[in-house]
């Protein structure tokens, strides 16, 4: 791929493949990623998108933005992260994310896929604005039972966060694995700046967002143990699932 290209579409059999630059900065893949049209995605409302990170060692950043972008903001399916860079890899397996190649199933001639009206994809507070500038901690490991991180901006955990573990932000918290001990995102967050909270498995003993807290957590929610997010709204919590 060129230096100058920050992202490739390739129209294949299961949907598409989007391929990533190497070169280009965070950023400018991200901002390229916000501006294509929805017609440009429009193969991928079938089966789903193959995200090729190929051989750039991608940040916890990088990855996080991408499954927000393409997943929060655009609803496709992604089946499959591939990538030739063995820490890439290995951050990618640790998340329980899908890796290597995708085979799409046979289909029977005679089917006849059944035509589902689109939705407009449910746009997420502050997804459309700038990125976020506030320094981002990521780790690259589970927290364990009486662990506590502290962090003035973003966390990603690139595992899990175990029950008795705590995580307090004055951004984002994104956990791609399971988030079962506490979560305290936007601590002290400024009047009309929205917080969020997103984990790849969603068991939380606790979550506060600001000064709002919701402790009516349990496995009889729809979205438990499921990827999910939460997010304020008129000074509510309000939490889905993706």
């Amino acid at each position: 791929m060129a230096k100058d290209i920050p992202i490739v579409l390739k129209g294949v059999g299961y949907g598409i493949r989007l391929l990533i630059s190497g070169e280009a900065s965070d950023v400018r893949i991200i901002k390229n990623i916000r501006e294509l049209p929805e017609q440009s995605f429009s193969l991928a409302t079938g089966s789903g998108i193959v995200i090729d990170l190929q051989s750039r060692q991608s940040s916890g950043v990088l990855i996080s933005r991408l499954f927000m972008e393409l997943v929060w903001n655009r609803n496709l399916n992604i089946l499959s992260w591939s990538s030739t860079n063995p820490e890439t890899l290995e951050k990618l397996k640790a998340a329980g994310f899908p890796t290597g190649e995708y085979a799409a199933p046979e289909r029977k001639h005679e089917e006849v896929p059944e035509e589902i009206p689109e939705e407009a994809p449910e746009e997420i507070p502050n997804s459309k604005n700038e990125l976020y500038v506030l320094p981002t901690l990521l780790i690259h490991r589970s927290l364990r039972s009486g662990e506590k991180i502290e962090h003035d901006g973003d966390v990603t955990v690139f595992g899990h966060v175990n029950n008795g573990a705590e995580i307090i932000a004055s951004g984002n918290i994104s956990v791609f694995g399971k988030l079962k001990g506490l979560a305290h995102a936007g601590v002290n967050v400024k009047e009309g700046n929205v917080a969020y909270i997103f984990a790849y498995s969603f068991e939380p003993q606790q979550i506060r967002l600001g000064n709002l807290m919701n402790s009516k957590v349990g496995s009889q929610n729809a979205w438990w143990g499921k990827p999910a997010y939460i997010f304020m709204e008129e000074n509510s919590l309000i939490i889905k699932g993706l």
